[in-house]
């Protein structure tokens, strides 16, 4: 770096405490960067630090106000911005179009899209050889096509987050149910995929990547669907101890990561498994969401946050240390619509690692629409996978307990 602290533009709607260790230890120090930051408009209570320059809040998703603002802070203080970061899933690519219209280094749009828009990052791996779903970007003959060859399909938004806004469709009655009804609306070939089933466990893969290599990675098993959310059912999600299927599943992810030979960061990638295969699902370029940052950093003394700030900065991404032989585990906690009368926050144990609550007492909580929206989302650890699971089922016995009796005024 030069002399000068450098210009950085964050955007970001998930709060810029994210931007901090758990010890308070900045990612973007004051003494290298000015901060120039724009937030969800309810986060601006988070925006503290001497790093920050300036700040703008706007509505979550408006992309046109988002433009302006960056282009406001690329001129503030006579400086332009020098970096883009983002560490969100769905500011991936707002914050790589900017790149490219500021010309500032860093991933593009063109780059950005192969890790996250479902289309075209399984046209780049098919093309290598890696065994991904049948799928093609929606139509109603597309999906009768893949229905007939597979008896069961899933329509997805080709750049959804969070398992909102799937579908499945289990044979022509549900697809024709789909087309007819009010979930359809909008749905076109650019904005949505079909594709086939896989019969097989939901696991995925988090590394901390260096030109398409990962440095080091863990892998959690997703116990329940990550649409749980919809029947109020809670989510827990245990990591792979040693064994065959660890094995299986890093050999996987190194192959697919060697299709990305330009990418340095942070990937979540997400697989299916049965006895058979390890077929592909997704991947992102950036840290997994629930409590895989606390359990990754408990096992590597990592954070996932802070590589993926790095990798955006053009700075050197550290190798972690092995993954520690503990495991680690987390739960998703989802509530009815209601006022939260009652602290969710678990008891202090020597194995909880993490909590993280979505709402404070008095608050309002709608009804979940999306898989992050959990009420509460605690981080445990423990020698083996039944430990933790074990672990898990107390907390969300506990959370629930609580839930019971602590909501008011129904929705």
């Amino acid at each position: 770096m030069s002399g000068r602290p450098r210009h950085v533009l964050v955007i970001d709607h998930i709060g810029y405490h994210y931007y901090q260790d758990t010890d308070g230890r900045k990612f973007l120090p004051s003494d290298e960067n000015r901060v120039h930051l724009v937030t969800d408009i309810r986060k601006l209570d988070q925006a503290r630090g001497d790093e920050l320059a300036t700040v703008v809040g706007i509505p979550r998703g408006d992309e046109g106000l988002l433009e302006a603002a960056a282009f406001f802070h690329h001129g503030a203080s006579g400086h332009p911005v020098e970096r883009v970061v983002a560490i969100s899933e769905g500011l991936l690519l707002a914050a790589a179009r900017l790149r490219d219209k500021l010309g500032v280094p860093g991933p593009t749009e063109q780059q950005v899209l192969g890790y996250r828009d479902k289309v075209t990052m399984k046209d780049r791996l098919r093309e290598h050889g890696i065994r991904v779903p049948d799928y093609a970007p929606f139509t109603e003959s597309a999906a009768q096509h893949l229905l007939a060859r597979h008896g069961r399909v899933v329509a997805k938004p080709r750049r959804g987050e969070s398992s909102a806004g799937i579908t499945f469709l289990d044979g022509p009655d549900d697809l024709r149910l789909f087309i007819g009804g009010t979930a359809s609306a909008g749905i076109t070939p650019d904005t949505h995929e079909v594709e086939e089933r896989i019969d097989g466990t939901l696991f995925h893969i988090d590394s901390v990547v260096l030109d398409g290599v990962p440095l080091a990675a863990t892998a959690g098993r997703s116990i329940e669907e990550t649409t749980s959310y919809r029947h109020l059912g809670a989510f827990r999600d245990v990591a792979v101890g040693p064994g065959e299927t660890l094995d299986r599943l890093l050999r996987f992810n190194r192959d697919v990561l060697a299709c990305y030979p330009h990418f340095s960061g942070v990937t979540h990638h997400e697989v299916f498994l049965n006895e058979d295969e390890v077929v592909f699902c997704e991947i992102g370029g950036r840290p997994g969401g629930g409590g895989i940052i606390p359990g990754f950093q408990s096992r590597t003394g990592v954070s996932l946050d802070e590589m993926a700030v790095r990798a955006h900065l053009g700075e050197e991404i550290a190798r972690p240390a092995p993954p520690a032989d503990h495991l680690t585990g987390y739960a998703l906690v989802y509530a009815p619509p209601g006022r939260l009368e009652t602290d969710l926050t678990p008891p202090a144990t020597d194995w909880i690692i993490d909590t993280q609550l979505r709402f404070q007492v008095g608050d309002f909580m709608p009804r979940p629409s999306a898989w992050n929206q959990a009420a509460a989302t605690v981080t445990v650890q423990g020698q083996s996978e039944g430990e933790v699971t074990a672990c898990l089922n107390q907390v969300i016995d506990i959370v629930q307990d609580r839930l019971r009796g602590g909501i008011g005024e129904r929705g």
